[in-house]
This record gives structure tokens, sequence and C-alpha cells, in this order.
């Protein structure tokens, strides 16, 4: 399996997931000319996606969606309360197929475990996606670590993780207080040391690369999102486990295993 960041943050979110062939993305939330654009840079092409798979209703997460499905006739999947909540935004979608939350579903060869999350938005999900003996798991928006989201992430080779915001460099920030809040809470974005903790509880032997994703622009660096992840998995980083950030801006890393 291989995994690309197209787009991670405030701004818009993609991740491109390929196997055998077959690829999906998860979240499309840049425009669909800028996802064709970063596929390119990929190697890749809408016309390779099979479906886009998304996780919740927020701007960053399906602004791409509508038009990526219809210009290149993509299957877009998504839980009912996420479509009931972003169906006038994303206008008609070429296939649209539903997904339980919490029910694995198949695409393409990929097996695909939604999972709950605390985020303010109707029914946000994570995923755990696993094909053959690979196995990733994806949790980029979640303002607090559940039992439920540490079991799901257990085993996996690859986990694609928030890690959002340094708490100081957010307080002593330019966000409104009550966008602060927001943030900082239950329902909002993991900070790095809430996503380092996380790491503690899922690592193992098995566990192969960490893409610390969703990190602000504003409230975060990716050096200090990085040390802390870092300090967290010492024993992963010195056996050479990879570990790195995802961009907004551009294109990767890419990490396949």
């Amino acid at each position: 399996m291989k995994i690309i960041s197209l787009a991670s943050g405030s701004s818009g979110n993609s991740l491109l997931v390929q196997a055998n062939g077959s690829a999906i993305l998860v979240d499309a939330g840049i425009s669909a000319k800028r996802i064709a654009e970063r596929l390119e840079q990929a190697g890749s092409d809408p016309a390779s996606i099979h479906a886009i798979v998304v996780s919740h209703g927020h701007s960053d997460h399906i602004k791409g969606v509508g038009v990526l499905s219809r210009k290149h006739k993509i299957p877009v999947w998504m839980n009912r309360g996420t479509y009931d909540a972003v169906k006038q935004y994303i206008g008609k979608i070429h296939e649209l197929r539903f997904f339980q939350t919490g029910k694995v579903f198949e695409v393409s060869g990929f097996r695909i475990h939604p999972f709950s999350v605390p985020h303010d938005c109707v029914d946000p999900v994570g995923f755990r996606i696993s094909r053959g003996s690979s196995r990733l798991g994806v949790a980029t928006d979640l303002g607090s670590v559940t039992g439920l989201v540490t079991n799901l992430l257990q085993g996996v080779q690859v986990a694609v993780l928030e890690s959002n915001h340094d708490p100081k460099m957010l307080i002593d920030g330019p966000y409104p207080w009550e966008l602060k809040q927001r943030v900082k809470g239950r329902l909002g974005h993991l900070s790095n040391s809430q996503s380092a903790g996380l790491l503690q509880r899922i690592f193992s032997d098995e566990l192969q690369a960490v893409l610390l994703a969703h990190v602000s622009e504003t409230n975060n660096l990716p050096e200090l999102a990085l040390a802390c992840a870092r300090d967290a998995l010492g024993e992963f980083v010195a056996q050479n486990g990879l570990l790195c950030c995802a961009s907004q801006h551009q294109v990767g890393p890419e990490i396949e295993w």
C-alpha cells in the first residue's frame, strides 16, 4: 500500500491511497483543479481514482468533492449524516454511496472501517483502511482521544494523525477567544502533546511510519509537532521508523509499505 498527502491543513485536506492498481482519495478539501494538479505531481490523475471517501462535512474536507465527482465520474462514499449536512454545498454527485459509521465496507479492494471521532460536526469519522496484510489508520480531525480511537489505530503499520496546535502558540496567537476555545476543546483539534500521547498508546513493533497531519500554520510549527512526537516515540525513531509532517502547500511525503 502507498499513501501520498495531496494537502493537509486548515485550508484543505486530501490523502491519496494506492495499492495494486487501485486508488482512492480520503477527502477532497481543495479545489478539483488543484487536486488534479497535485495528483499529476504525485504521478497519478483523476481517472485513476476509484472513490472519494469523506470523513466529515467541514469545507476543508469537501470543497472539491462535487466537481471532482461530476467531472471525472468518481463515486463518493460518506455517511448519511454528513451528506445531509453538506448536500447543498457539494451539489450533484456522479454516484453517491452511503457507509454506516462503525461498519466495515469495501471499495475497490480496500476494506474500510469508519470509526467515530469527537469533532464539532455531524457524525465525523476516522478510517482504518486495510488491503491484504497492509493496515493504515487515518484520524485528522478530533478534539480528544477516546478508547475507540485508540483501539482502531492499534496494530496499524502507518498512522496519519492530527497534530494541530501548540497550546501556547494557540493561546498567544491571533484567533478570537471563541475560536481558541473551540480548537482546544473536546470537539476541536488535537494538540501536539495529545497527539504524542495517542502515539504512545498505539505504538507497537508493527508501526512503520507516522505522518503528522492538519498542522496549523498559525498555531503550530512542523518542528514543534515533530519534536513532541519524537519525544513520545523515542524507541520508534531510534529503530529508524519514519516520522514526518504533511504540508498544506505541497505534495508528499510518499509512504509505501
